[in-house]
């Protein structure tokens, strides 16, 4: 099955610029070694309709706040660290452990605030006392939508490990339609039936998760890589459906 890619752009018109977003890739143990959590956009979707995604958005205003230079761990963008952690919680609810200051219930109410537009998050962390600085969070990667493509991302991807005790239970807004812990390799198992639609980026995160024996040795592997940002580019004549990396054949002469 080949990767979803959301809405071409027309012929003729100038690409647009990306908007700055993070994702964020839960990887929690699982059978056989560890799972992640993806969750499947609504067939009305804008973006990606029925794809199976990582939790993310774009980054907003507040996300840059000066509130947040000690309460988050020190990896990444602050702004984009702030969006992935923010963009977890509003989309499923979860928090990570040793960050939440207040009981459930208070923190559901948060939540609503939040997503009713109430509330600010760097907001509720100072009235809440949470603190982020400790989170097993690295970023790993960055990924720039194809310029061929209407609506466009500057994404910056965060791996957070859940660790036993870690609170995993997934509250879904209407934004998503299910949600599913999956280890990697039977996710791609699916992908390849036809079971699971993927963005490019999607699948290869996966792909690189792939061949690890635990979720620690997938955080502390990728966590030590040198990120650089990846452009695919797409080829209308040749093949419009498989997007080029940077290195294939063809790369530097598409658009």
């Amino acid at each position: 099955m080949r990767s979803i890619e959301s809405g071409a752009l027309p012929h003729g018109v100038k690409p647009a610029e990306p908007r700055a977003a993070a994702t964020i890739v839960l990887i929690r143990r699982g059978v056989p070694n560890f799972e992640v959590l993806l969750l499947e956009r609504p067939q009305t979707a804008r973006f990606a309709p029925g794809a199976f995604v990582f939790p993310g958005g774009a980054v907003d205003v507040d996300d840059s706040s000066s509130i947040w230079a000690h309460r988050l761990p020190p990896v990444g963008e602050r702004a984009a660290c702030t969006a992935a952690l923010r963009e977890l919680f509003e989309e499923t609810g979860i928090l990570p452990v040793g960050s939440v200051g207040s009981n459930g219930e208070a923190i559901g109410k948060a939540r609503q605030g939040l997503l009713g537009g109430r509330n600010r998050f760097s907001t509720l962390a100072e009235q809440m006392g949470w603190d982020f600085s400790g989170a097993p969070l690295a970023y790993f990667a960055r990924w720039i939508t194809p310029r061929t493509v209407a609506m466009r991302f500057d994404t910056r991807f965060f791996l957070l490990l859940i660790e036993d005790g870690d609170p995993t239970s997934v509250i879904l807004t209407d934004e998503h339609v299910s949600s599913t812990w999956v280890s990697p390799d039977r996710a791609l198992q699916k992908f390849g039936a036809g079971e699971l639609p993927l963005l490019f980026p999607t699948q290869t995160t996966l792909e690189r998760l792939v061949g690890f024996k635990s979720q620690k040795e997938a955080f502390h592997s990728l966590g030590e890589k040198t990120v650089e940002p990846i452009l695919p580019k797409i080829d209308l004549h040749r093949n419009p459906n498989r997007p080029l990396m940077p290195g294939d054949r063809g790369y530097e002469e598409a658009f």
